[in-house]
């Protein structure tokens, strides 16, 4: 019987969960929930767990663990392996937030249940605590898109609008949250919320700089004659005044 060789990016995969050191810097512990909360779970409830470097409140995390199947007290463990971007290290202090998700989506929403721990990388015997359920909606960013009268000429028929928001501590990487919309007339009324991120496990949150660009070739990367603008915003913010002034070099 021919055996089939394993791919190369299966072969490294294995190869890193091999790593004698790929488990130095967990973190483990146990996750338990508050009794007097009286809050039943659903069955699509997930529970995640998620890790960000200290400080750090928005974007992507560090790292992400999702369990379909829990009871409480559960014993977890997070570390380099459950990393979501590669080249990233999970080392140094960090914030882990523990999620009962009540629709299982990683995103947070009313009727979820978090709690949160200040660690290190490498710490053992975490105690996480589910204390605080999430009540309310997140705010949404609202306002009025519109172009600069000298660049109007300069749209194409069939340009798409694009909407960017990061956070306003990152300057490069992928954006928090993005709204893609065809087939535009300006002056543009938009919204952009948690409906839009683009990470599971983000949160919409803080001070954030707002991307707008109409991209002529609709795959959202900047080229040459895209029509920009930008303006800080954040989450909760009305009336926003995004215009649209300058041309890309690409």
């Amino acid at each position: 019987m021919k055996e089939h060789p394993l791919p190369e990016t299966l072969k490294k995969e294995l190869a890193r969960k091999n790593d004698p050191n790929i488990h130095k810097n967990d973190v483990s512990g146990t996750i338990s929930m508050l009794p007097d909360l009286g809050v039943s779970i659903k069955p699509s409830a997930g529970l995640f767990i998620f890790a960000r470097p200290e400080g750090v409140e928005t974007g992507p995390p560090l790292a992400v663990r999702k369990h379909g199947i829990f009871d409480f007290p559960f014993e977890f463990e997070i570390g380099q392996l459950n990393t979501m971007m590669e080249g990233s290290v999970f080392e140094g202090n960090l914030k882990l937030t523990a999620r009962l998700d009540q629709d299982g989506n990683r995103k947070s929403s009313p009727g979820d249940i978090e709690g949160k721990a200040r660690v290190k990388a490498g710490e053992k015997g975490v105690k996480l605590v589910l204390d605080t359920v999430v009540a309310g909606t997140t705010l949404n960013i609202e306002g009025t898109i519109r172009v600069s009268e000298g660049l109007k000429k300069n749209i194409k028929k069939n340009a798409v609008l694009f909407l960017f928001a990061r956070s306003s501590e990152v300057k490069r990487g992928p954006p928090l949250a993005v709204k893609r919309i065809p087939k535009i007339k300006f002056p543009f009324k938009f919204s952009l919320g948690a409906t839009d991120i683009m990470f599971s496990g983000a949160n919409f949150e803080g001070p954030m700089v707002l991307t707008g660009r109409i991209d002529s070739d609709g795959d959202a990367q900047v080229g040459a004659g895209d029509i920009e603008g930008f303006v800080s915003v954040k989450p909760g913010d009305k009336n926003v005044v995004l215009i649209l002034n300058h041309l890309t070099t690409g």
